[in-house]
This record gives C-alpha cells, structure tokens and sequence, in this order.
C-alpha cells in the first residue's frame, strides 16, 4: 500500500510514522496492488486527537474515523475497523467488472474562509450508477452518514444515509 500521512496542527513523529507503516502491511492481503493509496490524516483537536484512514480500490471508498486522547489508540481503533470493513466487503471489493477508479477522484476546488453561512469548503466527486442496496453497501465502506448515487433504475440522483436508529434511508429529491 502507498502510505500518504497529512498533519493538520499535529507533529508525526518518525516513530508514529513507523509504527502506521507497520500495522498498515498487515492490510496489504486485501489488495493485489501495492501502489493501493491509503490516506491517513492527523488532526490534533486540543485535548483529543483525530484519525482519519481512507482507502480508494477499484472505485471503492473504504474510511474509518477515530477520536481518541492519543494517535497510538487511535491506531489501535481504526485499523481493526477499516479491516472489518474489508473483510465484510471482500466479494464487492473483488469484483472484476468494477472500473478502476481514476487518480485524484475527489478534487478539492477551493477553500474559503470560514464564517457564519458561507461555504467552508467544495468538493466535486464523480457519481456512479447502482442500485438503492449497492449504495447502501458502499455506506457501510466509507463510514460516513450519507452516500449520493445515480440509481439505475430510475436515473436520478439519490442519497442512503444512517439514521440515529441505526438503520438506512432512502432520499429520493424531485422538483415541482
């Protein structure tokens, strides 16, 4: 795996460094290609610190996020949940007829000033077309509340989402 590691207020020691290295490989059974980018970033948040680890395979969005007092237990947090996360993805992460994705899918357009209701950050993300329960498997990859889809069924764009009862919905926007 190609290892990236982005600090945002927070020093990377050559020890961390190493030791995400390390538990990292033991990821690599996962994917027969060892240029696989694996994005890890670091925030310090004053008290606690923040671990993000994002994996992009075939068009896959693999993601686990951890707030902890340290990085090293965020290490420990993270890595057996985005492993569990592979594991129960395997089959869908195998799949011969997915499209690789392409080099710098998700481009950061710009970055404005935070203040009160104006737009902090954009982003553009390519969307793909699948069904309503392939987008709620790809939800449960990239570990995030929502996932915005094309359906092929019915050519409009939707969004899955968790709900705080722990099942999934379904947007379906229309314009009068």
């Amino acid at each position: 795996m190609k290892l990236e590691i982005i600090s945002k207020n927070y020093r990377v020691t050559d020890r961390l460094e190493q030791i995400l290295n390390n538990k990292t490989r033991r990821l690599d059974k996962y994917f027969p290609d060892s240029n696989t980018p694996c994005k890890i970033v670091l925030t310090d948040m004053g008290r606690q610190c923040k671990m993000e680890i994002s994996i992009n395979f075939r068009g896959n969005h693999i993601r686990s996020e951890v707030v902890g007092d340290t990085m090293y237990y965020n290490i420990d947090v993270a890595l057996p949940k985005l492993e569990r996360q592979l594991v129960k993805h395997r089959e869908k992460l195998s799949q011969s007829y997915r499209i690789p994705a392409a080099p710098g899918e998700y481009e950061f357009v710009s970055d404005v000033d935070v203040t009160p209701l104006t737009i902090a950050k954009t982003k553009s993300f390519r969307v793909e077309s699948m069904s309503a329960v392939e987008a709620a498997e790809n939800l449960e990859l990239v570990d995030h509340d929502f996932y915005l889809f094309v359906n092929s069924e019915t050519g409009n764009v939707e969004a899955v989402y968790r709900r705080k009862d722990g099942t999934i919905g379904l947007l379906q926007p229309y314009v009068e």
